[in-house]
């Protein structure tokens, strides 16, 4: 039986930080995905609503978040768990949580992928002139399925890395050189209350139905991700075999050794999570920051909101301010960021899937063999046809798909999963091993705040039917794995479909 952790890399023993940043791995993969998904889109739409007063936001939901992911990556290398097989323990009907996230992934991820889908297909549209972004949507999403199917995207994934770069790097030179009010600047870091200007509603009259707060926290569910992201962000570290993450779930006896040996190695592994976290979130915050400022200072005179078709077609006026041939360069790369974003959507809806299967004894052995084409038909198919349903009611847009979805997983799911960080601590590590109180208190904060705000988004989203539908799909979902239980006692299998 092992019961000491594997020695740590010299790149992580070394006293040179340089050396520590060799360990930026998972969290390169969720921040590209975010910057793809979110930081392209949303920070900009925010700066020509807000102006500078949103940027505080940012740097709040980074700490957040960071918070989470650290706290959750932490426990993976401490002790090989992954937060659904600790979730296993959570008070009610063994399996309940299980049964219930499943059923909300199978709701919201279809929305993601019909979200990225949808501004694919415009991007498209947008770029050859032609076409029905509906068409373009649906050839993306037979490009995507074969380099799955086939594979093949390494090439095209080294490319998008480059010249998404290269953009950056243009959006950065682009920053200093529009000359923005660098005051004002400095005063968005400092909490103020956000509204709407006169000028949005004869721009957007439909905003007069979208609280302020329903707008922002769609925002915060994007920027940094959300909780399926983390999820397998956690799964990812795996993979790094980092600590005790690649050698399963540590019993008692071998914590407690991990407890009375814990020195060198220890803090010589939790650099690895440490390192990459904050790389990854302080490059999603000066991100958001950035294209808050240029919204800011280039749309939002112009009073020019990316919304519906036009999502990110405005912001090509970050480069061309620069020199007008850039805007292929932009095109291309936002092209390729969220082909890039809906080639790893599928692959996280399987982690998601295959971790909380896995987590529940009675579904370990039985986990269907054709769960990542499920999981990739749900994220592809399911959103297309999401995408191709929004056609018959021309009314509700990309951002009006993604927001319930945005509500649920990016802030209220987030909520939860930072308040079990420190449960997950409290009931299964010694004392020693738990984390220090500064860190569980930025827990219970960032939990609270993420709770409170997706309260008061979805008061104010209104949608009273979708609130009432989850709270019947929670109580269902206990009395299913009530049900689930009874049949294991007895002697009952699954289907045989399900094997």
């Amino acid at each position: 039986m092992q019961d000491r952790l594997p020695p740590p890399p010299s790149a992580l023993v070394s006293k040179n930080p340089l050396q520590w940043c060799r360990y930026f791995g998972p969290g390169a993969v969720i921040a590209s995905v975010t910057i793809g998904s979110g930081e392209l889109v949303f920070p900009s739409r925010g700066g020509a609503i807000f102006g500078y007063r949103l940027i505080w936001v940012f740097l709040l939901v980074g700490f957040l978040k960071w918070v989470l992911a650290y706290s959750s990556l932490r426990h993976m290398v401490i002790s090989g768990a992954h937060p659904a097989e600790r979730w296993m323990s959570m008070p009610g009907p063994r399996g309940w949580l299980h049964i219930a996230l499943l059923g909300l992934l199978l709701v919201t991820m279809p929305m993601s992928g019909a979200f990225i889908l949808g501004v694919l297909g415009t991007t498209a549209t947008w770029i050859t002139g032609f076409g029905d972004h509906y068409v373009w949507a649906s050839l993306c999403c037979v490009l995507v399925s074969l380099l799955l199917v086939l594979g093949g995207y390494g090439t095209l994934e080294k490319i998008q890395t480059v010249m998404l770069l290269v953009m950056l790097s243009f959006i950065m030179v682009s920053l200093i050189y529009l000359r923005p009010d660098w005051l004002g600047i400095a005063r968005g870091f400092l909490p103020q209350t956000l509204s709407y200007p006169d000028w949005l509603y004869s721009t957007l009259p439909e905003m007069r139905n979208r609280s302020v707060w329903v707008e922002v926290l769609v925002y915060v569910s994007v920027i940094g991700g959300t909780a399926p992201d983390y999820l397998a962000y956690t799964a990812f570290v795996r993979d790094k075999k980092w600590g005790w993450s690649h050698l399963g779930c540590a019993n008692q006896e071998q914590l407690e050794n991990l407890a009375r040996a814990r020195g060198a190695d220890l803090r010589h592994w939790l650099r690895a999570p440490l390192v990459d976290t904050l790389l990854s979130f302080c490059l999603v915050v000066v991100l958001s920051s950035a294209f808050c400022i240029l919204g800011t200072v280039v749309l939002r005179p112009e009073r020019l909101i990316p919304e519906g078709i036009n999502l990110l077609n405005y912001q090509a006026l970050f480069l061309t301010s620069l020199a007008s041939w850039l805007l292929p360069l932009y095109q291309a790369s936002v092209f390729l960021a969220f082909l890039g974003t809906l080639y790893a959507g599928p692959e996280i809806c399987y982690r998601n899937f295959r971790e909380l299967l896995g987590a529940v004894p009675e579904w370990r052995h039985r986990i269907p063999r054709r769960l990542p084409i499920a999981s990739y038909g749900l994220f592809l198919g399911g959103g297309l046809g999401v995408l191709w349903f929004t056609r018959l009611y021309p009314d509700i847009g990309l951002i009006d798909i993604f927001t319930p979805a945005g509500i649920l997983t990016g802030v209220l799911l987030a909520s939860f999963y930072t308040l079990t960080n420190p449960w997950m601590d409290w009931r299964f590590l010694p004392v020693r091993l738990r984390m220090p109180l500064w860190l569980g208190v930025a827990n219970l904060f960032a939990a609270a705040v993420l709770l409170i705000a997706g309260l008061k988004a979805l008061w104010d989203y209104g949608d009273l039917a979708a609130s009432l539908g989850l709270g019947i799909w929670l109580a269902v979902s206990m009395f299913l794995a009530v049900v689930m239980r009874w049949l294991s006692h007895n002697g009952e299998s699954l289907p045989r479909s399900f094997q």
